[in-house]
């Protein structure tokens, strides 16, 4: 089976600005307050997707912020309010969620890290529960036959979906589908027959995910429509009647002039069906970069000036040690041109963006259509709020992380102090002071 699929779609008029405007006047402020490289978060941008997605899907389904996209603390602590629940995948995002305060009922423990650090806080969330035998209140995502092996034998209660690897092609740009590494195939469902009535875990439900980044509204509900329907082939193999199922998400938003809008309306008329079809069971889907990335914005300065590949170019102080999102979406090439924060006059001419690093791949765009720049100019880069810095190689040659600054209107908020530099020496220690001989050689 291939590993995606594609969709023919008709193609947009190309777009020179991206659908949310650069609020201009902020993020200037934003720079004369904090500096850069820093990380803006119209937090405004966030709840009007959290009430968009609430305005169109049923209210049955369980909405889950997947903190994988943006685990800063404060944004958590936004979409904590709005109401989600959280889908983590580590022991750091676990305990950032519980910190953010989403409830520990309302958590989905995903991914294939079950290590000891994320039984440990398993364990701290039931020793602190009101009946710990009942468990953490987390629901678990089991990824294998080995893991749901491995809870079984626990002395508390965990409640579990069985993740299921997608017997279905994936249309996402970021995909999961049946050739990828995740979950269990329906021909080890049988193994699993053994341990569904342990003392140590409850298996209540499935979870599907097929990929993300996925903007054609056909892909989506090809996705949702397959996942529920292999778990309820799962559910009747096992002979479980399932009180919940994870089918996915990965809604995509338009990161270059030649990407479309996604249909959120069509995908909802999808949704109403499979609620139906899935009754009793409860759904719930799991997005992440919907909600935050259209929201960011990265600040960066312009050092100098130099050529690149026969074009002009400018140095900033950032670079794709802070800009994990620019890995596998080829953003370099294909996303809005950053917007300038200062008004010069000019033509626009392509340049390109080169990044700080002393690394010949830093490069932030190729032949983004600029006006003239000097150093000192600001950019600010669109849709810059999933997969940036929570995904990124920030210890690369010992830049301290940038500064984190979400907006509301008029208010700022500082969500991440930038540190002094000497902060990268913070948690190292000396080889002589670790006790390791300081003599002149063996």
């Amino acid at each position: 089976m291939s590993k995606s699929c594609t969709i023919e779609i008709a193609q947009p008029a190309a777009r020179m600005h991206p659908p949310v405007p650069a609020p201009v006047a902020i993020l200037r402020e934003i720079v004369r307050r904090y500096g850069t490289p820093t990380y803006a978060y119209d937090i405004g941008r966030i709840k009007t997707q959290v009430a968009r997605l609430r305005e169109h899907l049923p209210p049955q389904v369980e909405v889950l912020y997947s903190l994988k996209a943006n685990a800063s603390l404060g944004l958590c602590g936004v979409l904590a309010e709005c109401g989600l629940g959280a889908d983590v995948a580590s022991a750091g995002e676990l305990v950032t969620a519980i910190a953010a305060g989403f409830p520990p009922e309302r958590i989905f423990l995903t991914g294939p890290d079950k290590s000891p650090a994320v039984l440990s806080e398993l364990r701290s969330l039931s020793d602190g529960a009101i009946d710990p035998s009942c468990g953490s209140g987390v629901t678990l995502s089991l990824d294998s036959v080995s893991e749901l092996q491995l809870f079984a034998s626990q002395d508390r209660l965990h409640r579990a979906l069985l993740r299921l690897r997608p017997d279905f092609c994936s249309y996402a740009s970021c995909s999961a589908g049946p050739d990828s590494r995740f979950g269990l195939t329906l021909e080890d469902l049988p193994q699993c027959r053994g341990f569904l009535d342990a003392a140590g875990v409850q298996v209540v439900g499935f979870h599907v995910f097929a990929g993300s980044q996925v903007l054609a509204a056909d892909g989506v509900r090809h996705h949702l429509r397959s996942g529920l329907d292999q778990a309820l082939r799962a559910a009747d193999l096992l002979g479980i009647a399932p009180e919940i199922i994870d089918i996915g998400g990965g809604f995509g938003i338009p990161y270059g002039p030649l990407d479309q809008e996604f249909d959120l309306a069509q995908v909802a008329d999808q949704m109403r069906t499979l609620v139906h079809k899935a009754a009793p069971a409860r759904l719930a889907i799991e997005l992440g970069r919907y909600f935050v990335a259209q929201a960011g914005w990265y600040l960066t300065s312009v050092l100098g000036q130099q050529t690149h590949l026969g074009r002009k170019a400018v140095v900033v102080d950032g670079g794709t040690h802070q800009r994990g999102d620019l890995c596998g979406l080829d953003l370099r090439h294909k996303a809005f041109a950053p917007v300038p924060l200062e008004v010069r006059s000019g033509a626009l001419e392509p340049t390109d963006v080169l990044g700080c690093l002393s690394l010949p791949s830093d490069v932030l765009v190729e032949s983004g259509m600029l006006p003239p720049l000097a150093p000192k100019d600001v950019l600010a880069f669109p849709n810059a709020g999933a997969y940036g810095l929570y995904a990124s190689s920030c210890l690369f040659h010992c830049h301290p992380p940038p500064a984190e600054v979400a907006f509301e209107a008029d208010r700022l908020a500082l969500f991440r102090v930038r540190e002094p530099i000497h902060s990268v020496l913070k948690s190292q220690i000396l080889s002589r002071n670790a006790g390791l001989g300081s003599g002149e050689g063996t």
